[in-house]
């Protein structure tokens, strides 16, 4: 059983430009080069769930969920 520190891990390609990947490698170095980028994505997605929190709160909640209703409903009487 693996711990949350040792979530098992998948191997992606992704393509950076070569002086941001450079840089970060010239940071870090080669070894922690994928855990920098996954703390870079982790922190990426906490700022995306915190602004979508923030835009939600900023509108009447009530708001979203009228549409949401609105497009079910639109959505079930066109099928």
């Amino acid at each position: 059983m693996t711990t949350p520190k040792e979530q098992a891990r998948g191997k992606y390609s992704v393509t950076l430009p070569p002086d941001l990947a450079e840089r970060a490698k010239a940071k870090v170095g080669p070894k922690l080069f994928s855990h920098y980028v996954e703390k870079a994505l982790r922190n990426e997605l906490v700022r995306d769930g915190m602004a979508e929190y923030a835009r939600l709160r900023a509108g009447d909640p009530l708001d979203d969920v009228s549409a949401a209703a609105e497009a079910d409903f639109e959505e079930a009487d066109a099928a």
